[in-house]
């Protein structure tokens, strides 16, 4: 598990506080939401996570449990398993409910748009996090500028690259209809397309884990001198590191995003030269504590931005343990 206060000390070395993520500027009433919760009564809010299948998502949902409890809010919990159409039914299921506060993982963040205004229109304010939601009805987004982490890792690896001298092969391996997938890769193709001697190969889908094995598989009979991988979430990452152990492959190494035990191994072991490393369950704490401010009618900031993490060998051992 990771080392909370280490975590807090590390994270404001390497915080990411740029707004690109925000979602607008447009102002909400200054009055308290016609769903907010009577004082004596229990606050009920609705939550549709993307998936549960996850690491990540799962760490959101425990973040998000943690604070409901601890303030004493009713939470009901929404896996749609990264259908859009299942994610809309559920948060049409809330309003019907009468929920006095919605917290949305969005599947599709276009998608979700007519189902957050309508949602504002009766009055339910509407927290987005992980992924922004292209509508100035979002009292808050909560997480992680994936842009600017993308372009953070870039920056590393293109220093490692500098100082190697040589002409590398980049591949990536992403989930190519996710709006926070596009991000990581938009910065991090900013630092490196540019940079003399990189050549990033066409982007290959892979999000689950055997997708990504099969699909790192393909790149390596395809380009068996690919020198890094560039894997945007966890389990591309667990995927691609399967297919080098299959492989046998001691070379090619693998950049990416959020760390877990078994990719920290992979760090230990040199297979996995950077990772960046998300909070997410200070992003599901922070999405309930959002929440609640704004059931209560308080004025919230567009965009709460949570730091990250650069993660390699030489820090690894502080937040995950041998």
């Amino acid at each position: 598990m990771v080392k909370k206060a280490s975590l807090l000390a590390l994270a404001a070395l390497v915080s990411i506080m740029a707004g690109c993520g925000s979602t607008g500027a447009g102002n909400q009433p200054a009055n308290p939401p016609a769903s907010a919760a009577p004082a004596d009564k229990e606050i009920t809010i609705g939550v549709s996570t993307a998936t549960l299948r996850h690491q990540f998502f799962i760490d959101i949902d425990n973040g998000m449990k943690k604070a409901a409890e601890e303030a004493g809010v009713k939470l009901l919990v929404n896996d749609p398993n990264l259908d859009l159409a299942k994610q809309v039914s559920a948060v049409e299921d809330y309003m019907q409910k009468g929920v006095n506060g919605l917290i949305l993982l969005a599947v599709d963040n276009a998608g979700v748009v007519p189902v957050v205004e309508e949602a504002k229109e009766k009055g339910i304010p509407v927290i987005t996090a992980d992924s922004v939601v292209p509508s100035d009805k979002v009292d808050t987004f909560i997480g992680t500028e994936n842009y600017e982490a993308g372009k953070q890792l870039g920056e590393h690896l293109k220093k490692q690259i500098e100082a190697d001298g040589k002409d590398v092969k980049i591949a990536v391996v992403t989930h190519v209809q996710s709006f926070v997938q596009k991000e990581r890769l938009r910065g991090f193709k900013e630092v490196l397309s540019n940079v003399s001697g990189v050549n990033i190969l066409n982007d290959q889908p892979g999000y689950d884990r055997e997708k990504s094995m099969a699909t790192v598989e393909n790149i390596l009979q395809a380009n068996p001198d690919v020198d890094y991988i560039y894997a945007t979430a966890e389990n591309s990452v667990l995927g691609a590191l399967a297919a080098l152990e299959s492989a046998k492959n001691t070379k090619t190494k693998i950049v990416g995003f959020d760390v877990t035990p078994e990719a920290a191994e992979g760090i230990r072991g040199d297979k996995i030269l950077a990772m960046i490393q998300q909070q997410p369950e200070k992003i599901g704490e922070a999405a309930v504590k959002a929440a609640i401010e704004a059931i209560k009618g308080k004025q919230l900031e567009k965009n709460i931005s949570i730091p990250v993490i650069l993660m390699d060998k030489s820090n690894v051992d502080e937040y995950f343990k041998k």
